[in-house]
């Protein structure tokens, strides 16, 4: 399906540059995979985090906002070996690492331009506030 609704397109895969995994079982490092697509959820999630509180916490807002709408599955593993599933709960769990800033930056170049593309329109059509230095309405003629 396209236009309005997201199609049947591959996740984006973004390799970690190491794997925390218990045994550290991928020498490679580790992968996440982002949706392509944010969906509307995801979208207003990140939109929202850009208009809430202050500027000193923005990075966090979106940073956080990119990773839970856009992680859809990774490859760590837990302690026996097992696949840990994607979840909003355990992307929470996530520990700060130099790996955490990648995804967040990967999630911020996939959906950045597509989240910030309305409110660019909006802002372009729009005239700035306050008074103006002439008139912008048309003067009446003077009548005889």
């Amino acid at each position: 399906m396209t236009g309005w609704f997201i199609g049947e397109k591959e996740n984006i895969e973004v390799a970690l540059e190491e794997c925390l995994c218990p045994g550290a079982p991928h020498k490679d490092g580790d992968k996440i995979y982002l949706r392509p697509d944010l969906d509307v959820a995801g979208g207003l999630a990140v939109l929202s985090a850009m208009t809430a509180g202050d500027e000193s916490s923005l990075i966090e807002r979106m940073g956080r906002a990119y990773m839970m709408a856009g992680i859809v599955d990774w490859t760590f593993l837990d302690e026996d070996g097992k696949k840990v599933p994607a979840t909003r709960a355990n992307i929470e769990r996530m520990r700060w690492t130099g790996s955490t800033l990648t995804i967040a930056n990967a999630a911020a170049d996939v959906y950045g331009e597509t989240v910030l593309a309305p409110l660019a329109r909006m802002a372009s059509g729009s005239s700035p506030s306050g008074p103006s230095d002439e008139a912008t309405s048309p003067s009446l003629p003077p009548s005889s």
